[in-house]
């Protein structure tokens, strides 16, 4: 049986995994950069002209910032759950 035939071991199965999960959670994290992005620059366009900034803009602006708060936080607790796994990996070598 040729290497390339060979069942992988548990820790490979992980290690590709992983390796999925990097590529997808670098993927949504360039689409998140970009949505922040073109908040970021809405955000300065309002503040250019604060008589603009109505109760209800004030409250889409609320929203947005809670909205990015949990979004970073998500991002923090996939990339520390990833690197956790990348330690016990590495460990087991």
């Amino acid at each position: 049986m040729s290497e390339s035939n060979l069942p992988l071991t548990e820790d490979a199965v992980r290690r590709e995994q992983l390796s999925s999960d990097f590529a997808n959670l670098r993927e949504d994290f360039s689409k998140f950069s970009e949505e922040c992005a073109f908040l970021f620059d809405a955000f300065a366009a309002v503040t250019r002209e604060p008589e603009c900034i109505t109760e209800h803009t004030s409250e889409g602006v609320r929203h947005m910032c809670y909205w990015l708060k949990y979004q970073v936080i998500g991002y923090r607790g996939k990339i520390d759950e990833m690197q956790e796994c990348w330690r016990v990996l590495s460990r087991k070598k």
